[in-house]
């Protein structure tokens, strides 16, 4: 006696039970873009960050170096400055300011302009630093036609005298260039520069307002990151 086969029925996925699997797949989806976005982001964050962290480090050191020697050597009248071995320009409001040092060329490496550029020993030095309108610190040697950049992204810079009133070799107020200081009373120079990140940051950043020393309040109008950088470099010709 013969028994008729026994077929198995092939069974497959409902439709309730594929719209359930692509819903799952989607919100995992979902989430590694999500997850991958942000992890982006933050890299990028941290990229601009470390970017204006350098490039303020950068422009300390380089203005430091020049600012300290400003008047070399110590006696005043072995070459005539013009008109002082240190003025400031007031950019006037929260333009930026600018200002110019000279100094006598020596041993190296204090026998460059900013530039880089030879200077033979004993000759006047003068170097003029400013913010240009694409928002570069920029710096004007000796011999040079026009600036150069020296670091970008300084979109500010403001600089105030520091004036010994009691003769005891340390700075007693912080004023303005063009308030008719006398050179003798001015033994520090203290700059504030505010630097932006080189692209965009997303999430935008609130517009947050930034103070450089006694400046108006500079509003950004972009969505780029800005701190603010201050350091106060004695003059060592005019400390006793």
């Amino acid at each position: 006696m013969t028994h008729a086969p026994h077929h198995q029925h092939q069974q497959g996925f409902s439709l309730v039970e594929i719209m359930v699997a692509m819903t799952l797949g989607l919100v995992l989806l979902g989430g590694t873009i999500t997850l991958y976005a942000s992890s982006k982001n933050s890299y990028r964050l941290q990229e601009n960050i470390a970017g204006m962290q350098e490039n303020a480090r950068f422009a300390i050191h380089a203005l430091r170096r020049d600012v300290e020697m400003a008047g070399f050597p110590l006696a005043d009248d072995v070459i005539p400055f013009n008109p002082d071995p240190l003025w400031t320009f007031d950019g006037g409001g929260n333009a930026s300011d600018q200002f110019t040092i000279q100094y006598n060329s020596g041993n190296p490496p204090n026998n460059t302009d900013c530039l880089g550029n030879p200077i033979p020993a004993g000759a006047l030095i003068t170097n003029q630093y400013s913010i240009n309108n694409n928002g570069d610190l920029v710096c004007l040697g000796n011999g040079n036609p026009r600036a150069q950049t020296l670091v970008e992204n300084v979109v500010n810079m403001q600089a105030l005298y520091g004036i010994d009133t009691d003769a005891d070799g340390s700075a007693n107020q912080y004023l303005q260039a063009g308030a008719g200081i006398p050179w003798l009373n001015v033994v520090s120079l203290r700059l504030a520069l505010l630097v932006a990140s080189e692209t965009a940051v997303d999430p935008v950043q609130p517009a947050n307002g930034f103070t450089l020393l006694d400046a108006p309040v500079f509003m950004p109008n972009d969505s780029r990151l800005y701190r603010v950088f201050t350091t106060t470099v004695p003059l060592r010709n005019r400390i006793p």
